[in-house]
């Protein structure tokens, strides 16, 4: 496969090429017809025996370019991985093949908060396989001074090394995971302690309430309820 980029005043333009007779089958019609969220406008053609698929990318940036010379945080992975398994979801109820979508991360495109893929009417890559390759890159990628972000890359990649994997199924298993983990965070808890300053006999002043912020926190190594004075 060839990969080209065409660019004007007012569009820009992904163009691949493959070495096929084009054919105008169902898949091009159901991408014309209706705007199906989480894919590239798509347009194709036959030119000298080859195939050309367009993509409309202007403004966007694919996810090799966004991080390019920056990290991924858990909770960009997280907000990608979400999206990724909307979009399959989504490519099924047009009766479309998951499989035909694109994971490398040059096809891949970012803006202002959403990400949308190029799908391949020829591809015939499994689906397993490219996604075990993305997980490759989550892996490089990350930021490894965040431990969810750490977690969910290189548990993906673990995943998908099994044969015969189910992608929803193991992308529904960590986000349930990772919600359960969430919902067990205890949160800071800080409580006031009122010092009262009573009225000497005689001050015209009025009472006066001094506040002073005790923190707790759970103790390491401790059971649920035990909990430690931070002064």
């Amino acid at each position: 496969m060839e990969t080209k980029y065409k660019r004007g005043l007012d569009h820009t333009y992904l163009i691949l090429e493959l070495p096929i007779l084009y054919e105008e089958d169902y898949q091009m019609k159901m991408m014309q017809t209706n705007r199906i969220e989480g894919l590239l406008s798509t347009a194709g053609q036959g030119i000298d025996g080859k195939s050309q698929y367009f993509y409309e990318i202007s403004g966007k940036t694919s996810l090799r370019s966004l991080y390019e010379k920056s990290e991924m945080s858990g909770e960009e992975l997280g907000n990608l991985l979400s999206q990724l398994l909307k979009v399959i979801n989504t490519v099924r109820k047009f009766m479309l093949d998951a499989g035909k979508i694109l994971f490398d991360p040059e096809y891949i495109f970012y803006e202002d908060g959403k990400y949308e893929f190029c799908y391949l009417p020829a591809k015939e890559t499994e689906l397993c396989k490219e996604f075990h390759k993305l997980t490759e890159y989550f892996v490089s990628r990350i930021d490894h001074r965040e431990q969810k972000g750490i977690r969910i890359a290189y548990e993906l990649h673990k995943a998908t090394m099994e044969e015969n994997y189910n992608l929803e199924k193991m992308l529904g298993k960590i986000k349930r995971k990772e919600e359960k983990k969430k919902s067990y965070e205890i949160p800071e808890v800080i409580i006031t302690d009122m010092d009262y300053e009573k009225e000497e006999e005689g001050n015209p002043k009025k009472s006066i309430f001094r506040e002073n912020s005790v923190k707790w926190k759970r103790r390491k190594g401790g059971k649920w309820g035990d909990w430690a004075e931070k002064l």
